[in-house]
């Protein structure tokens, strides 16, 4: 009897094909979940929203009522609302504003990416007289595309109405209602917790929300820190742009790995197109430098093993959740990857898939990771 008959008919194999199934079944409801989420983005979209604003803002909101009287409770709800309403108008001004200067500078840009081409004689002489067309071509055509794409964004959130303006009204009607039902949420947690493990749900939604809250408040630290060094950085080489820079800088760090480089590329490209290369170089080698510093240095250190995700997992989160909802869903990446690993660490059965999503070795060191405060 060969070893591999031995091993059938012991039933030794039985399990691992029955391990491979389940993931293999797994993997296919990931994909199926993510086509129905993409089908149902204008759903989607603003309820994750409106549900991650919410666990982030509920400590505000049970504070500002304990420290009210009875007959004015509303007033919590009020204040909740006209801080976020506020914090909404600021971000949307700034990106509006930085795109109406990005649209202003657009003409110089275009024109600047054909002096990045050979020509003339001396073209010719490097090229020939046929291949010289063709680069010519190719790097205007590539040139019109990439300012046709940039003017196209641009002028999509300099002119931000319609689709945009009916889903941030959604997703502030949906936070004021599931903030103003906080208390009876809790109630429902409570009546239901008797023999269906709902306790357990209840403390990982608290460590949902204190994690959000905690990678909220460093990420806009460090957005600030590394916006204000760019712009001093650009500034000294006499960049324009400076605001544009700045914000595009801030909103990307939300955006872990990925954003800082496209925040870093982008200046470097545009002083490349506009002056000369050996300023760009200068202008690249002390954007890298304070990207080494901020964001492998600084960063780490104040986040501490409070996110306890895996790297590989935030960029991998990053492409999934991007190819499904685009750039929105590029900055809910992390924050639903965060919740993910939280929430299955929770449920016994999909430890082992909240141990691969972090970037600890056991489930011990992740309960550990995910209990400091």
């Amino acid at each position: 009897m060969t070893t591999y008959e031995k091993t059938a008919g012991s039933g030794v194999a039985g399990p691992d094909r029955k391990d491979v199934v389940i993931w293999i079944l797994g993997i296919l409801l990931v994909i199926a979940i993510g086509a129905a989420l993409r089908a149902m983005t204008a759903v989607a979209v603003p309820v994750i929203f409106a549900v991650l604003i919410t666990l982030v803002m509920a400590p505000l909101h049970a504070r500002l009522e304990r420290m009210l009287p009875d007959w004015a409770k509303l007033l919590a709800l009020l204040g909740v609302m006209v801080l976020l309403l506020g914090i909404i108008a600021l971000f949307v001004g700034a990106l509006v504003f930085a795109a109406e200067r990005v649209l202003a500078k657009l003409p110089d840009v275009s024109g600047g990416f054909q002096s990045l081409l050979p020509s003339g004689e001396g073209a010719s002489a490097l090229l020939g007289g046929r291949v010289q067309e063709l680069w010519s071509s190719l790097g205007s055509n590539l040139g019109g595309r990439l300012v046709d794409q940039i003017s196209g964004l641009a002028q999509a959130i300099a002119g931000m109405t319609g689709a945009f303006v009916t889903t941030l009204v959604l997703i502030l009607f949906l936070v004021m209602l599931a903030v103003s039902e906080r208390s009876v949420w809790r109630g429902k947690m409570k009546s239901l917790s008797s023999g269906a493990g709902i306790e357990g749900w209840a403390e990982a939604l608290n460590t949902v929300a204190a994690r959000l809250r905690r990678f909220l408040v460093i990420r806009t630290a460090v957005g600030l820190l590394q916006a204000v060094l760019y712009v001093v950085w650009l500034w000294y080489f006499g960049i324009d742009l400076l605001f544009v820079w700045a914000i595009l800088t801030f909103v990307l760090t939300y955006i872990p790995n990925l954003g800082s480089i496209i925040a870093g590329s982008m200046p470097v490209l545009y002083v490349l197109v506009t002056k000369d290369w050996q300023t760009a170089l200068g202008v690249a080698a002390g954007l890298f430098v304070i990207e080494q510093v901020v964001g492998n240095y600084l960063d780490p250190r104040l986040l501490g093993r409070q996110i306890a995700l895996s790297p590989f997992i935030i960029l991998a989160g990053l492409l999934f959740w991007g190819s499904i909802w685009g750039a929105v869903g590029a900055f809910l990446a992390t924050p639903i990857m965060l919740s993910l690993l939280v929430i299955f660490n929770t449920v016994p059965h999909l430890r082992p898939v909240a141990l691969l999503l972090s970037d600890q070795k056991t489930p011990e060191a992740l309960d550990e990771a995910l209990a400091q405060e």
